[in-house]
């Protein structure tokens, strides 16, 4: 039997908090219980994940989809594509059959990439290695919020998506189109007309990306659209990522969320080494900490550590929650102060 493979790659950084990730979590249990009803999508597709964020990790090697658990996916910093699209060449020149004397091997696999945001590491090797080495179908890169390099992902495929609605509903939105497209692939038309079909359905919220409409606009190289700082709660010590958006009108970053960190997030010792630090005088203001509700924030001299209002003692001074150092505030350094930023 000739399997149809498809591998999921998961963008799980930081910049996926809240509605992106629980998008995706709820989007991708969906689509699995969706195509383990569908007979002809049992009897030819194999499905594989793979996550990226600070590295890349295989979920579910390449299996039958009545096997298949759904991975919890969790996030961390940074956005290694490169690391992926290696990762990914490597198990389909692993799992997926050749054709052979006397019988065929597997249908060329499906690819859905999802990301939010801009590669960290350096991505084009791995996708020039891909392509020469790895035989693949239909690759689609779907790019979701703020700060999509499409450039980028149009090097990668020329299937490129833009979705627009990203709260809840524009994710399942999302799940539902990408479901009925590897339900319609699995009939066994992959090779056929299929991909013209499911483009020419696709919901309002998603748009399909065309070269020129994205080569001038992707031109411009300015400061990053989105940025994340990391903050520990100074009354219950737990991290959360602070993020901004970036105002082209002041050359400012105005906070828009805090999202609550998992406690494995709580050592800071390696967080942004990779970025330039960010001058405090382009942070306008801060959002309130999601742990305890305090205002304000701080940042501690002496490890890097910002923290929330929460941290103020009754005598007016602070205490890190990073490393316990006794802070006094200072509001009259006009020069401003640096501030590690995360990789998102």
């Amino acid at each position: 039997m000739r399997r149809l493979p498809i591998y999921v790659l998961l963008d799980c950084s930081e910049s996926m908090i809240g509605t992106g990730m629980t998008g995706v979590q709820t989007g991708i249990e969906t689509m699995v219980r969706t195509l383990q009803r569908n007979p002809h999508a049992l009897e030819t597709a194999y499905l594989s994940f793979i996550t990226f964020d600070s590295r890349a990790e295989l979920k579910t090697p390449l299996q039958p989809l009545d096997e298949v658990q759904v991975p919890q996916l969790k996030v961390r910093p940074g956005t290694a594509f490169g690391s992926a699209l290696l990762l990914l060449g490597e198990r389909i020149l692993q799992e997926v059959r050749r054709n052979q004397p006397g019988s065929k091997g597997d249908f060329r696999p499906i690819i859905v990439l999802i990301t939010d945001g801009q590669p960290s590491d350096d991505w084009r090797p791995a996708l020039k290695s891909l392509h020469q080495t790895t035989p693949i179908g239909n690759f689609y890169a779907i790019g979701a919020g703020d700060d999509i390099d499409f450039s980028g992902l149009r090097e990668v495929t020329d299937i490129v998506l833009n979705l627009h609605q990203t709260d809840e509903q524009g994710w399942a939105k999302l799940f539902v189109w990408i479901s009925d497209t590897l339900s319609t692939a699995s009939m066994g038309v992959a090779d056929g007309d299929e991909k013209s079909a499911m483009l020419a359905k696709l919901p309002e919220s998603i748009e399909k990306v065309e070269r020129d409409h994205w080569s001038v606009e992707q031109g411009d190289h300015g400061p990053p659209r989105q940025l994340f700082l990391y903050g520990l709660c100074g009354v219950k010590r737990l991290p959360y990522l602070m993020r901004y958006g970036y105002d082209p009108n002041y050359g400012v970053y105005h906070p828009t969320a805090a999202h609550k960190l998992d406690k494995h997030n709580a050592d800071f010792s390696d967080r942004g080494q990779r970025l330039p630090p960010v001058d405090s005088r382009v942070v306008n203001g801060c959002p309130d900490c999601p742990h305890c509700g305090s205002e304000g924030a701080g940042s501690c001299g002496n490890c890097g550590t910002v923290f929330c209002g929460g941290a103020r003692q009754d005598s007016g001074k602070s205490v890190c929650p990073g490393c316990n150092a006794q802070l006094t505030v200072n509001r009259g350094d006009s020069d401003g102060f640096q501030i590690r930023a995360s990789e998102g």
